[in-house]
């Protein structure tokens, strides 16, 4: 298959059987060529391929179809022609992808001054003017798995998105220029610089109704080579049981173990969907691209845009699939028990006593022919009481009010003067 568009390619013949269901591999997937996006799968130690990851699509798409095929010796289709057999299909062509921004901020500035011409040698005097926009963005680059060729029967689903920041500048000169002869020419030079960085990764990954973990790290490199990426997917209910690995160079080959009670089909187009087509490096590029495509100097701050088919409309269309979980997926799910984290922070808060705020208010509303109780809490001697304690010019309190009949013992609070406090008097 060539880089610009493709028909579909017959898998080489193997006297290898496809992989089964919970037997693990470890399988090598090489790039066919420079021009060419369809990968050879080769067992581990052999140079002939067992399997061929077709790509199908065309640049006009934002990605491809790639379908796992593989060819038993002498298999030929109805006319006798070289066939071979889909085991299954990742469909990356871009269709569920998402991307939003929002405009955070910009500036405008003009300025008039002398510009170095290194032509000519001399200062010139010319007009700058220059336009900043800074924004940030999210992008959900999604993929669905399926069973059959005509992908009609799904079988997982990917998505992976990431959020970074965007800034972009534009700088105009018009420069007046005098030669040598007393010739005056108008030049026009213009200068334009972005930054798009990627701050964080958020993976999504589903197989057979079962929701998988993803975590990634990077090692070596330097600079003439490549850093090793490695990723890492496992059950997320059973985290120590791993589904896959696989570990490559995020362009041209990688290595992918596939482990027991996992469907290695569904696990080499994850795997090469994740490692090969949507690692950080493809992931920001694509990125890059769109904030090249939406975005335009001069937008007012928070100006937001949404392109594209958002999370929810997404997980409702395509997170709901037949394919039934798998037994051992399912003892997995219920063999499951969560932890629950202990609250420390709450259980070393000293308790409060809250008896003197509640008992306050009760002083204030006694009846005829009550005695009116002691409260329970003591102040110390310096602490101030606000609602005893009247200051100067104060509104005497509603509880100093007795009514006929009614006998008020005198609060221990009341005892404790504070020094520069006045004492409320009882009201005859």
């Amino acid at each position: 298959m060539g880089c610009c568009g493709s028909s579909e390619a017959v898998a080489p013949e193997t006297e290898l059987p496809p992989p089964e269901w919970g037997k693990p591999i470890k399988v090598t997937m090489k790039k066919k060529g420079v021009f060419s996006a369809d990968y050879n799968i080769y067992t581990e130690g052999s140079e002939t391929p067992w399997m061929l990851l077709d790509a199908v699509g065309s640049m006009w798409d934002s990605g491809y179809s790639y379908y796992l095929k593989h060819r038993s010796a002498g298999q030929v289709d109805a006319e006798g022609k070289p066939t071979s057999t889909v085991l299954g299909a990742v469909n990356i062509k871009g269709d569920w992808d998402a991307f939003s921004f929002r405009v955070s901020g910009g500036n405008r500035d003009v300025d008039i001054g002398p510009h170095f011409d290194f032509w000519d040698g001399d200062v010139d005097w010319g007009l700058t003017s220059s336009k900043k926009l800074w924004a940030v963005w999210t992008f959900s680059k999604r993929a669905l798995l399926f069973k059959d060729h005509e992908q009609k029967e799904q079988i997982g689903w990917l998505d992976i998105t990431g959020s970074g920041t965007w800034f972009e500048e534009e700088i105009q000169r018009v420069v007046h220029d005098t030669d040598a002869d007393g010739r005056t020419t108008t030049r026009y030079e213009t200068e334009r610089h972005t930054d798009c960085k990627t701050r964080g990764f958020r993976y999504k990954f589903n197989v057979f109704n079962t929701p998988m973990l993803i975590k990634y790290s990077k090692s070596g490199g330097s600079f003439w080579s490549s850093p090793t990426l490695n990723f890492h997917a496992a059950n997320a209910f059973a985290p120590d049981i791993p589904l896959f690995t696989v570990s490559g160079n995020g362009e041209s080959n990688c290595t992918i173990n596939t482990f027991e009670h996992s469907d290695p089909v569904s696990s080499l187009l994850a795997a090469y969907a994740i490692s090969c087509k949507l690692d950080p490096k493809e992931f920001g590029n694509k990125a890059q691209g769109k904030c090249e495509c939406h975005m335009r100097l001069g937008m007012p701050p928070g100006h937001s845009e949404m392109i594209g088919m958002d999370e929810a409309q997404f997980e409702a269309t395509f997170t709901k699939y037949p394919a039934p979980v798998p037994a051992v997926f399912a003892a997995q799910v219920a063999a499951f028990v969560p932890v629950t984290p202990v609250p420390m922070m709450v259980a070393a808060m000293p308790v409060q006593q809250p008896m003197m705020v509640q008992q306050q208010p009760m002083m204030m509303q006694q009846q005829p022919g009550m005695v009116q109780q002691q409260p329970m809490m003591q102040p110390q001697p310096g602490m101030q009481q606000p609602m005893m304690m009247q200051q100067p010019g104060m509104q005497q309190p509603m509880m100093m009010q007795q009514q006929p009949g009614m006998v008020q013992q005198q609060p221990m609070m009341m005892q404790q003067q504070q020094p520069g406090m006045v004492m409320a008097q009882p009201m005859s």
